[in-house]
């Protein structure tokens, strides 16, 4: 048996475990990441499309956590370049979502003027203003709003960097096998047991992802998080013919530097089933092509598919009921790679001092 200790072992390797794993080595904790693929953010992590978004109105809780971590990744991409040679391809290229007909621009506008309202920066854009700054977009659109302050990154090279910083100031990866069981001492979790062999810790973290349910049921709790499978098509036009992350038609089309363009993304609640689908590559398609006609000449590349956490409502951050060194972070559902800067900072400061800097009450695992 391992007879080896961490400071914290973390149960997951996507990008919210790396996030904390990464935080906790920036404060010099010892931590041990397990994960049962062969390598790190093989599920939901690299299947994103990498969009950070925060165009809500409203200062509740979820809108105010998304604006925190967006604003963490300009300092975290130069940090993750310097001590990783990683770039993580941050880019702050603004949103535009498209309106094409009133019911949509009357809910567009209204976001845009609370938005305004509330100190938060918008554009509301004519139908030419949108041609100046996306001549491929529809001739059809009417109008949209723009978020310039909305951004994206390369989410595979993002979580291979979370990973990297935290390996150089001391963590330990463990991959190829899941945790099978917890170890006890009374009512203590003392230790995971992966592969036969034992690993002990002072303190766990749930962080699997739509996995996270099953994990926690080692522990008889019944966590309410499941997976929402999200089909993307990646085509390729050259030279590039997109600028901003677009929104319309129900899809968005996002651009990258070597001109791909992600198509994405389809929400099915259809179990742990990855499998891509001729309907949804369909609809993807068919949506983005509606959306810029002359995406239809762009080279088709290939579609895939991730399995994204759902939990009802806002995602779970804190301690697991009835285990007073157990903490889960899962279910961010289409915000994993937007929240991952804020949950590692929050979960960090919760095991360090158990005073986060953002109030967890409204994600706790005891709510409503």
């Amino acid at each position: 048996m391992n007879t080896s200790k961490a400071g914290v072992i973390i149960i997951g390797g996507g990008v919210i475990g790396c996030a904390i794993a990464y935080s906790l080595a920036k404060a010099q904790v010892k931590a041990l990441v397990i994960d049962k693929a062969d390598s790190v953010g093989r599920e939901a992590s690299w299947a994103g499309a990498g969009i950070l978004g925060s165009s809500a109105s409203t200062r509740e809780p979820y809108a105010e956590l998304c604006r925190a971590s967006l604003a963490l990744y300009p300092t975290l991409a130069d940090a993750l370049k310097a001590e990783t040679h990683i770039d993580i391809e941050f880019t702050q290229s603004g949103s535009i979502s498209v309106f094409f007909n009133d019911e949509e621009q009357s809910g567009l506008t209204g976001l845009a003027t609370r938005r305004l309202d509330r100190g938060f920066s918008t554009e509301v854009l004519t139908a030419e203003q949108v041609w100046e700054l996306e001549p491929a977009i529809s001739k059809s659109v009417v109008g949209g709003v723009r978020f310039p302050h909305d951004a994206q990154v390369r989410n595979p090279k993002l979580v291979k960097a979370l990973a990297k910083g935290a390996a150089l100031l001391g963590t330990e990866f463990l991959f190829g096998n899941p945790v099978t069981a917890f170890l006890r001492e009374g009512a203590r979790i003392t230790g995971v047991e992966v592969n036969g062999e034992a690993y002990y810790g002072d303190t766990f973290v749930i962080a699997t992802g739509c996995w996270s349910g099953k994990v926690a049921a080692l522990l008889d709790y019944s966590l309410s998080i499941e997976p929402a499978r999200g089909q993307i098509v990646l085509a390729e036009a050259m030279p590039p013919i997109l600028r901003h992350v677009i929104n319309g038609h129900g899809v968005y089309l996002v651009p990258r530097s070597d001109g791909k363009i992600l198509i994405g993304a389809t929400v099915e609640f259809v179990g742990y089933d990855k499998r891509t689908t001729l309907e949804g590559t369909r609809q993807m398609i068919e949506a983005g092509i509606a959306l810029m006609p002359k995406l239809g000449e762009s080279s088709f590349v290939q579609t895939w598919v991730g399995l994204r956490p759902y939990a009802k409502g806002n995602p779970y951050l804190g301690r697991l009921p009835g285990f007073d060194n157990v903490i889960v972070a899962s279910g961010h559902f289409k915000n994993g790679i937007l929240l991952a800067p804020i949950t590692g900072k929050l979960i960090c400061e919760l095991i360090m001092t158990g005073n986060p800097s953002m109030p967890l009450d409204p994600f706790c695992l005891l709510r409503d």
